[in-house]
């Protein structure tokens, strides 16, 4: 099933048995039932970029909500007000195609002349070692987009007669102008098709796939893109897109964070691989020991993970990993000591971005919020450089995003230690930590601070809310 026809399903269940709520039987979900379908829905359209904002959470919730806005008594009322909140939903989707409609504002920086030198310097075979048909699917859900054609359902069936069966039927540039596809419509989707044509599973002349990314990325230039080598699969590299000069450079290679304990000491195993075999210590951090996707790291990839170092009894759920990865990043997290339940500016900004991207299936996409990340590994403790700070700078970061396009976020909770001496404001202290952030910001990391002070208004949580927002899911998505 995809997304599309979840959605379209969920939608209708929950509308019938809302408006069936309270007539004698009439619904056929129960309270807890109701509670996981309105949970769910509003997950399935956001992955369609469709938004949806319920003011009840289940059957009671319901009650009550109606109870309060003043649709007692009036099936009609209600009947009118779920209408108003579900016709449009499914006015979207009836609509809907992945690339087509979106509630988000497009990159325009490619310009036409651009988009024209691609389309006459670019090989017409672009679907590789594919056929059309696999190498867009890979891209698109073809099956939910329509066809051309009207003796064809969808766009999968009018690909694979037009490209496949009756190879000549279309003229082989057909792709750049279809408008299903997009690559004459903002920046993101021509990028994503550039990039795929040069992945292992497309191509697999290594000599063809330097020429091509040599050929797009002095094509790109003049408008700011680059693609860049972000993984491997095989030997093969694996590239992504960015802006150039954003992100970080390199791959990830060790990711160590969540410490709550001594700093972990640690040789080389390796030194010709940069291998590095933790000796003491270890259990205070937790250790990420897989290569980082072109998506970067998200909760999904990190409770996959965490199901498996754990270990967990199978059949775990999912539910129970993420409370149990969540309770271990909790465990990290700086608090006071004479109040140890007391929720510090650390825990609140984490408290807060987990209830609105959570650690479960449902926040499985989204990025993972680590908390007191290594940057840097001294091998020296501070009292055996007498007191003095690493050469190397900070050596841990409060929290750490790892996004696509090798994006890198990485945001700071200042409490007066970062700043003052005692009571003492210290001019050292601060040129420092701002000594530090440039050093972070020319590695290509992004650096955002808060306050502890400013973390302690009432106005906190949707202050983050807004911040998160922005940074992590800038559409909405």
């Amino acid at each position: 099933m995809t997304d599309l026809d979840a959605a379209y399903a969920l939608v209708r269940i929950a509308r019938a048995d809302l408006e069936a709520f309270g007539t004698s039987g009439g619904e056929c979900l129960d309270d807890d039932e109701m509670a996981v379908l309105l949970g769910a829905l509003p997950a399935v359209l956001r992955r369609l970029g469709v938004g949806l904002s319920l003011p009840f959470r289940d059957f009671k919730s319901f009650r009550s909500y109606w109870k309060h806005q003043g649709m007692t008594g009036s099936h009609e009322t209600r009947r009118r007000y779920l209408a108003s909140l579900f016709d449009p939903v499914l006015a979207k989707l009836d609509t809907h195609h992945p690339h087509l409609v979106h509630d988000r504002p497009k990159s325009h920086r490619i310009t036409d002349v651009t988009r024209r030198r691609l389309r006459e310097r670019l090989p017409t075979d672009w679907w590789g070692t594919l056929d059309e048909v696999q190498f867009l699917g890979r891209l698109y859900d073809l099956d939910n987009l329509p066809s051309g054609d009207h003796r064809h359902a969808s766009a999968t069936q009018d690909i694979g007669h037009h490209c496949i069966a009756d190879p000549y039927d279309w003229e082989a540039d057909w792709i750049w102008t279809d408008p299903r596809f997009a690559l004459a419509d903002g920046d993101e989707y021509l990028l994503r098709f550039l990039a795929e044509m040069l992945h292992p599973e497309v191509r697999t002349d290594a000599t063809e796939v330097g020429q091509l990314k040599t050929l797009i990325n002095a094509t790109l230039v003049h408008d700011g893109y680059e693609l860049t080598e972000t993984d491997s699969i095989s030997g093969a590299p694996v590239f992504i897109p960015r802006p150039i000069g954003a992100g970080v450079t390199g791959t990830m290679k060790n990711l160590f964070f969540a410490s709550n304990g001594p700093k972990p000491e640690f040789v080389l195993g390796d030194a010709i691989n940069n291998d590095i075999l933790v000796v003491k210590n270890g259990e205070f951090c937790l250790q990420y020991d897989r290569p980082l996707a072109a998506p970067g790291l998200t909760w999904g990839d990190l409770m996959d993970w965490w199901r498996i170092q754990a270990p967990f009894p199978e059949g775990t759920t999912g539910e129970a990993v993420g409370k149990s990865l969540y309770r271990r990043l909790w465990a990290s997290l700086h608090y006071d000591p004479k109040q140890p339940e007391a929720i510090t500016p650390e825990r609140l900004l984490f408290r807060t971005y987990c209830r609105h991207y959570p650690i479960n299936e449902t926040g499985a996409a989204y990025p993972a919020l680590l908390p007191q990340v290594y940057l840097h590994l001294d091998p020296r403790t501070r009292a055996e450089r007498g007191g003095k700070d690493s050469v190397l700078g900070r050596e841990r970061m409060d929290f750490l995003l790892l996004l696509p396009g090798a994006v890198r976020i990485v945001v700071e909770v200042d409490g007066k230690q970062h700043y003052a001496e005692g009571a003492v404001a210290s001019p050292r202290l601060y040129s420092k930590m701002v000594a530090d952030d440039r050093a972070l910001r020319l590695k290509g990391y992004q650096v955002y601070r808060f306050g502890g002070h400013e973390l302690g208004q009432e106005t906190a949580p949707a202050m983050l809310r807004d911040f998160f927002a922005a940074v992590v899911d800038p559409q909405g998505r």
